[in-house]
C-alpha cells in the first residue's frame, strides 16, 4: 500500500502515528482530507489525460490520508497527506536538507525530491506534509511540481 511506504519513508516512528495506525483506515472519499487538496482535475492535468479511476481515498484519524488518482495502464497520481507535530517536522526538514531540490522554490517551508527520478516530491508547509507521487509517461517533473502549487494553495 503506497500510503505505508511513504509514511515509512519519512522515518518518523511517534506515538501519534502508531496509535492513528492501529485504527481501521477509512476508504471513503469524504474521509481523506487529501482529496480535498486533490481533485480528478488536478489528477488529469498531472496526468496528461483523463482519470478512469478515483479517487481512491484512504484516511487514517488524526493521522495521514492519500488521494488517488489512475489514467491509462498503469499511469496513476497519488496525494498523501500528514499532519506534524513541530518536532517531527523538525526531523522532517533535517532529512529532506540531504535530498535534492533541483527547480523547486516557493512550494513550502521545505521542499525536495524523494529521488533522482522525480516521481515523487516532498513538501512541508508549516507542519503540514505532503507527498505526490505520479506514475506517467514522460519526465514527470513540470506535471508534479504544477501539481504541489496547486495543493500547497489550498493546504493551511
Amino acid at each position: 500500500m503506497r500510503l505505508a511506504v511513504c509514511t515509512a519513508v519519512i522515518v518518523l516512528a511517534t506515538a501519534g502515528v502508531a496509535s492513528a495506525q492501529t485504527q481501521p483506515p477509512s476508504k471513503s472519499p469524504a474521509a481523506s482530507a487529501a482529496c480535498s487538496f486533490f481533485t480528478k482535475e488536478d489528477a488529469a492535468a498531472a496526468l496528461g489525460e483523463a482519470v478512469s479511476k478515483g479517487p481512491n481515498a484512504t484516511a487514517f484519524p488524526a493521522g495521514p490520508s492519500a488521494c488517488d488518482y489512475e489514467g491509462s495502464g498503469v499511469h496513476h497520481v497519488q496525494l498523501t497527506v500528514r499532519p506534524m507535530t513541530p518536532a517531527e517536522a523538525a526531523v522532517y526538514k533535517g532529512l529532506c536538507a540531504q535530498k535534492k531540490k533541483d527547480g523547486l522554490t516557493g512550494l513550502g517551508d521545505v521542499t525536495c525530491w524523494y529521488n533522482d527520478k522525480h516521481q515523487e516530491l516532498h513538501v512541508l508547509k508549516g507542519t503540514t506534509f505532503y507527498s505526490i507521487e505520479i506514475r506517467r509517461s514522460g519526465d514527470p517533473t513540470a506535471a508534479i511540481i504544477a501539481a504541489a502549487q496547486k495543493v500547497y494553495a489550498r493546504v493551511k
